[in-house]
């Protein structure tokens, strides 16, 4: 990706990015003040609702006292007392009903038979025991509660007065009535109210096996939405006020926000019906999209001057930035000679000093680098020199003594001459056997031979490496268990037999010597797509993570008698496969060797 490009993706993604923020803080912003404003909306008609409904409960309770003090009820006390007979009083409800415009009209006798019903007069003698649970019913307010009519139960706000000698100012009248005066709580109740532009007010009512029913303001009954009956669901069985988004004609996409509130039954929390107000999101969602329309036309403004300006940009300073970015892949490629040339007279021009900086730093790199590779090898040559003297002065020392002691029998003509002469040639052949193994593995790492690829069975090779020690491990003082674990199906890649067979067998010994006191040896193998993982561990001693971190130099050793060149031999074999080894170690807790090889398939040099 060029730096055209680059800045491009910089500049219109700060434009996109601040569009997107902006209007998203507007949109946001919006929501919340449509949130408010549903807020406010919602407590005016609950309020409106409120007085609407004590204003109604007031009257009811005057006209409910009206009727207990009225000339009618105070003579049918009288005569009751006397006689004892209501049949008389049978249409009594109904004709006061009539006079005080009442829907709902009751009177109960003093144990809450009712003697006399205006919405359903063949409830006559049936006895309502609901009344008496109260005291003082003229000092209650109105309630709500469902009365029972030839059509079914209807929900209503009912108020109860109690008609008693004081009020009919009758002597010798010790008997007490009850009456129930009420009105429908339906669409006439609601269409009182008056209801903002794009709101509407629903009330759900759900009688005793029934149901249930959702009216309107206009006076119509409608079908419940599927959206809006589980929140009406929660709000009659939580008690409790919800807000939620739904639809409420089918087929429509208009979105409502709505509000239910609860209406309770009287001295309990059970819900009677549910009012709900639906405000339309209508002018929300317009707004909202008016926003996302002028953001995306921002946008594509500011995407079509990012064109311009990174084009500038470009122009001023991509040349010479694409010259100093192919003069610094010349330099990693080894080219460090590579200068920068750059035509431009104004000195304090950043790039101009840039160009600058790069010329200086390629040449002090290349003063490092020739300090650097002198150091380097002199620094090689002495720890060469330190580990041939630390190797070869370990069978100098004994091949010393035994010259000395062979010179000294012989000058004094020790009669045991012959048997010193003997252990004396051994001593000295071991040695120099000894001597010859060293040049032989310093030899050997200076002229690592390259592998010659070929297919081979990782999981064969192993198994026979494994049956190799398996004696040695077995009869050991302190025996070692050996565990193998290979990978189902094909484990084939490219490599060299002879020189894996020699690494991974340089591993199991070294894991065989961090052992001495036994423990458990693993072999594992594991496979996927495109690499096969070979583990060889241990439960040693273990490594610090410095001496795990340098387990890999040549001439580093943490055992008593080695020339270090053992493991940097085997990363030599496995980074010659094109593989990776690393090392995971701690102390006390063992040590793990892991390679992952490619899975290629070579075909044999013959």
């Amino acid at each position: 990706m060029n730096l055209r490009t680059r800045l491009l993706l910089v500049f219109g993604g700060v434009v996109v990015v601040a569009v997107a923020l902006v209007s998203f803080a507007v949109s946001a912003g919006a929501r919340r003040a449509f949130g408010q404003l549903d807020d406010q909306r919602t407590g005016a008609i609950e309020q409106q609702f409120q007085r609407e409904f004590d204003v109604e409960g007031k009257a009811l309770a005057a006209r409910a006292d009206a009727i207990a003090r009225s000339g009618q009820v105070c003579g049918m006390a009288l005569a009751l007392s006397a006689a004892g007979d209501t049949a008389p009083y049978l249409n009594l409800a109904r004709s006061l009903a009539s006079e005080q415009q009442l829907e709902f009209l009751e009177i109960l006798a003093q144990e809450g038979t009712i003697i006399s019903s205006a919405q359903w007069p063949a409830r006559f003698g049936l006895r309502e025991p609901w009344v008496l649970g109260v005291p003082e019913w003229d000092k209650q307010p109105a309630f709500l509660r469902y009365e029972e009519t030839p059509q079914g139960n209807e929900l209503a706000l009912v108020s109860v007065r109690e008609s008693n000698s004081d009020k009919c100012r009758l002597n010798g009248i010790d008997r007490k009535f009850y009456v129930v005066t009420g009105r429908r709580l339906d669409s006439n109740f609601l269409g009182n109210l008056i209801l903002p532009e794009g709101t509407r007010l629903l009330l759900w009512q759900q009688p005793p096996g029934s149901p249930g029913q959702l009216l309107t303001a206009s006076g119509t009954t409608q079908e419940i939405p599927p959206d809006l009956k589980p929140v009406m669901e929660q709000a009659r069985d939580r008690g409790t006020k919800l807000s939620r988004s739904v639809r409420l004609d089918e087929g429509s996409a208009e979105i409502f926000s709505a509000r239910t509130i609860p209406l309770l039954d009287q001295g309990s929390s059970r819900p009677l019906a549910v009012l709900i107000v639906a405000s339309s999101r209508r002018a929300l969602v317009e707004l909202r999209s008016q926003i996302r329309k002028i953001g995306l036309i921002v946008a594509l403004a500011g995407i079509l001057l990012s064109i311009v300006a990174s084009a500038w940009s470009a122009t001023q300073i991509s040349r010479p930035i694409e010259e100093l970015s192919s003069a610094a892949r010349d330099v990693t490629a080894g080219n460090w000679d590579r200068k920068v040339y750059l035509e431009s007279s104004d000195q304090k021009d950043e790039v101009v000093q840039l160009v600058a900086s790069f010329n200086r730093m390629t040449d002090e790199l290349l003063r490092q680098r020739d300090r650097a590779i002198q150091a380097e090898r002199v620094a090689a040559w002495r720890e060469l020199a330190r580990r041939l003297a630390h190797e070869l002065k370990n069978p100098l020392f004994p091949l010393q003594i035994t010259i000395e002691n062979l010179m000294n029998a012989r000058q004094q003509n020790s009669p045991e001459f012959n048997e010193i002469f003997a252990e004396s040639t051994s001593t000295l052949l071991a040695e120099l056997s000894n001597l010859k193994k060293i040049v032989g593995r310093f030899s050997d790492f200076s002229k690592m031979p390259a592998p010659n690829l070929q297919n081979v069975d990782v999981n064969r090779l192993l198994e026979d490496i494994a049956r190799l020690f398996a004696p040695q491990l077995s009869s050991a003082a302190n025996p070692i268990a050996l565990t193998t674990k290979f990978a189902d199906g094909d484990a084939t890649i490219a490599g060299d037999p002879d020189l894996l067979r020699r690494a991974f067998e340089n591993l199991v010994l070294n894991a065989i010597d961090a052992m001495p006191g036994g423990g458990t040896l693993r072999i594992v193998t594991s496979a996927s797509a495109e690499t096969l993982t070979v583990e060889i561990s241990d439960t040693g001693t273990g490594l610090t993570e410095e001496e795990a971190s340098r387990l890999f130099t040549p001439y580093y050793t943490t055992k008593q008698h080695g020339t270090g060149l053992g493991l940097a031999i085997v990363q030599s074999v496995i980074s010659d496969h094109g593989a990776r080894i690393s090392v995971v170690s701690r102390p006390g807790e063992g040590t793990t060797f892991r390679m992952e090889f490619q899975r290629l398939v070579a075909h044999s040099r013959g």
